[in-house]
């Protein structure tokens, strides 16, 4: 009796492993009362989960608290077969000081078979670290960007669940993944105000067989970017705006494949579905497509810009082919609706519209469309109309 009364005390105290595999942070210490730093308890909790063995184990953050944490690194390779991250509390990033220089406020490196869920909220106190000057000019890049810490990273972890929480006001980008295989997002809510800058919603990186739906993104860049090395993503049902919509790139090297955004709709953003590269660079983005898509008060509804932060003064630059923008409807802010301004070194090639009405949001005001260097078949029941094609 003496053996198992003292073995019970040890899992009270959070020194020994959960016999169900749940590892509550407030039993390792954490007070969560949004004051107090709960970083060291987290940590010790995240090793009791990580290093213990069956098929699932879990660490839970309550509801009802809201947990300070610093930053703070949740590393693999973990025992268990699945690892469960319950957030069902807050946690909340510290004052601007305590993460000067740090790259992400909080990483999973290294963690397989990981989900994430339970509805809580993360919060990254972006506002102490958002520059005035870029404040008041949101359509302009910000140099201050560098320095700022992404809310979430995720590193080399495969078979990644992300679903069922909220993340909001992250100094940088909200969530960056690099270097996955195997992602789901689903019904999160990313919310950062219009003007903050560098803002993006969720930026993919190195990364295969991604899907993300069924989520809201309010941001003050990309609701969604993908960078160099992305292959086989699936987008669909999601909301955005504000922001400066759903965008391949930018890029300067390197190559984009397979990514395919359906049933998503723009409401009161910069740009809608877009292609951003820069001039100079080598590498290829193709097997693009944009389909049925609502567009709602959005100033560059259609857009390919190889031109993105250069000029044209180089003789090389990342190769567009097999892009197709279909069934595209909405309103545009902009005089400009379809843009497709490509290499004139390197053009863009088959680049496929049909079924596109974007008509101005002042009534009987006229839409137009810009091309340079861009070829492929007409376009099909196109309003305005794209005479460089066909």
């Amino acid at each position: 009796m003496g053996v198992v009364k003292a073995f019970i005390i040890l899992v009270l105290s959070g020194l020994a492993p959960s016999i169900f595999g749940l590892f509550n942070v407030v039993d390792f210490g954490a007070v969560g009362d949004g004051r107090t730093d709960d970083t060291e308890a987290f940590k010790r909790a995240w090793i009791a989960t990580c290093g213990a063995h069956g098929a699932s184990s879990t660490l839970h953050i309550p509801r009802g608290k809201t947990f300070l944490l610093n930053t703070i690194m949740f590393t693999g390779k973990c025992n268990a077969s699945r690892i469960n991250f319950w957030l069902q509390g807050n946690l909340v990033a510290p004052a601007r000081g305590r993460l000067a220089g740090t790259a992400s406020w909080i990483t999973f490196f290294v963690v397989d078979s990981l989900t994430i869920t339970g509805g809580g909220q993360m919060d990254g106190q972006g506002y102490s670290w958002w520059p005035k000057e870029c404040l008041e000019r949101p359509f302009k890049p910000c140099s201050n960007a560098l320095g700022r810490p992404t809310l979430m990273a995720f590193e080399r972890c495969n078979m990644l669940n992300l679903n069922s929480v909220r993340l909001v006001n992250s100094a940088r980008n909200h969530v960056t993944v690099d270097g996955c295989n195997q992602v789901s997002f689903s019904n999160l809510r990313i919310s950062s105000p219009g003007n903050s800058p560098n803002t993006d919603g969720i930026n993919i990186g190195s990364s295969t067989n991604v899907q993300i739906t069924n989520s809201i993104i309010e941001s003050g860049d990309d609701c969604i970017s993908f960078l160099p090395g992305t292959f086989n993503v699936s987008v669909s049902y999601i909301k955005c705006g504000p922001g400066h919509g759903i965008s391949i790139g930018s890029l300067e090297r390197g190559e984009v494949e397979q990514v395919h955004v359906s049933r998503c709709s723009f409401k009161n953003t910069l740009f809608g579905a877009r292609i951003k590269t820069k001039q100079g660079g080598s590498g290829h983005v193709r097997g693009i497509s944009f389909r049925d898509i609502q567009i709602n008060s959005v100033y560059f509804p259609i857009d390919i810009d190889q031109y993105y932060l250069s000029n044209r003064n180089h003789t090389s630059a990342i190769a567009i082919s097999d892009v197709e923008f279909e069934n595209i409807m909405g309103t545009s802010t902009g005089d400009v609706a379809i843009k497709l301004a490509c290499s004139e070194t390197v053009p863009c090639t088959d680049i496929r519209l049909g079924r596109v009405n974007l008509v101005s949001v002042i009534p009987k005001k006229p839409t137009s469309s810009y091309c340079l260097s861009v070829h492929g078949p007409r376009c099909h029941d196109c309003c305005p109309q794209v005479p460089c094609l066909g």
